[in-house]
């Protein structure tokens, strides 16, 4: 079984922010005395938004490979800080959506990235293949 969603932001933007602003985003909170980061949960709430949008009510209980075809807005983030934090926030959307149980080595195979450079329409494409 096979599923396929596409992440793309309305306003013609790159959805999600590089690996780069994800570790820098780490913020600590005073007031509840815990580390927080913003940049990452907006990732994994754009993410998790496509997810319920192509993949409503979908449960997966055997492993997963995704392979992601990253379509950049320019050439201002290398392939590597795509990937990773594209990777990241994805599988962790999984998670929190509750499509997957979690993203441990048993249940999620290596990823398989592709990347090139789309001006006009930067969106990211995410195939889900259920392994038997």
């Amino acid at each position: 079984m096979t599923y396929r969603v596409v992440i793309t932001n309305a306003n013609g933007t790159f959805p999600i922010k590089g690996l780069n602003e994800l570790l820098g985003g780490r913020m600590y909170d005073f007031r509840t005395k815990k580390y927080r980061n913003p940049v990452k949960s907006a990732n994994d709430a754009i993410c998790a938004r496509a997810i319920r949008k192509y993949m409503r009510g979908v449960k997966i209980d055997k492993p997963i490979q995704c392979t992601f075809w990253i379509y950049a807005q320019d050439k201002r983030h290398d392939r590597g800080n795509l990937s990773s934090a594209c990777e990241k926030s994805f599988l962790d959307a999984l998670q929190t959506v509750g499509t997957i149980k979690n993203d441990s080595f048993e249940l999620v195979y290596d990823s398989i990235f592709h990347t090139a450079v789309d001006k006009h329409n930067p969106h990211i494409e995410v195939e889900i293949e259920v392994i038997e």
